[in-house]
């Protein structure tokens, strides 16, 4: 079996060289991943010019590559340039922090994970709800069990996966959910006005991130994770919003040009 792997924190990034480790159990391991960081790149995608990469040493991994690129970059160059091997599974972290609720709209390890299912290749996307912690092998764990269960799906090329693993000892996680229920993540920014060198630039801060939803449903991932859940959140392509087929209906069909 040939895994590819990358993520949004950057080559170099423990998270990533955990999951190289854990996964290099399943089978032979490729990684292309960011020169360096590029969270928050959503779906960013580039389609002219030119791409710098290089290859590097990864202990675990077959090949290595870094890219100077996005996250979704690197999932499509490896799949159709840098590896020139047919890839079974491609596993997307592990980030630092949750992705959760609306996070899957920015996030950079979601997308990677998303572009490989455009591809029809089956795909997980991990993430550990800290941004300080080390408990990356409770993460990679957890990913490598659901991932070999998910391989075993003939469905499994019709949807991807969004893993997200509580900041807790093995021993100590409560179990998996399956989650359903998307709420609202929030970022409430702090901007200022900085001029340097008679160039103005706007400073950008997080202040605080609020959760908009019922906090006791833990058919919400971002519940799930808080309460010792690892998360599991069956993604896919569409994007239709069905609880409001009929209100937009309306005006549609009483709509004149």
């Amino acid at each position: 079996m040939n895994i590819l792997i990358t993520n949004d924190d950057g080559i170099d990034f423990k998270g990533l060289r955990q999951l190289v480790k854990t996964f290099s159990e399943l089978g032979d391991v490729y990684v292309v991943a960011p020169n360096d960081e590029r969270s928050s790149n959503s779906h960013h995608l580039t389609v002219k010019g030119k791409v710098r990469y290089e290859e590097r040493d990864v202990p675990y991994a077959k090949k290595a590559y870094a890219l100077w690129g996005t996250p979704a970059d690197c999932v499509h160059m490896a799949l159709f340039f840098l590896i020139g091997e047919k890839i079974d599974l491609v596993v997307s972290g592990i980030n630092k922090g949750a992705n959760v609720s609306t996070d899957i709209i920015y996030s950079g390890t979601i997308a990677a994970a998303r572009e490989a299912f455009i591809y029809h290749v089956p795909a997980v996307a991990l993430s550990l709800n800290s941004f300080v912690s080390d408990r990356f092998e409770t993460a990679a764990r957890y990913g490598l069990m659901i991932a070999k269960k998910y391989l075993e799906s003939e469905r499994k090329t019709e949807y991807f996966l969004n893993i997200n693993v509580p900041d807790l000892e093995v021993k100590d996680v409560k179990g998996i959910l399956l989650c359903d229920r998307v709420g609202m993540m929030v970022y409430h920014d702090l901007y200022s006005g900085v001029e340097e060198d008679g160039v103005s630039y706007i400073a950008i801060g997080h202040s605080k991130i609020t959760f908009e939803g019922d906090e006791n449903d833990l058919r919400i991932d971002n519940v799930a994770i808080e309460n010792g859940y690892v998360a599991v959140s069956p993604l896919g392509n569409d994007h239709i919003d069905y609880d409001h087929m009929e209100d937009a209906g309306e005006f549609v069909k009483n709509s004149v040009v």
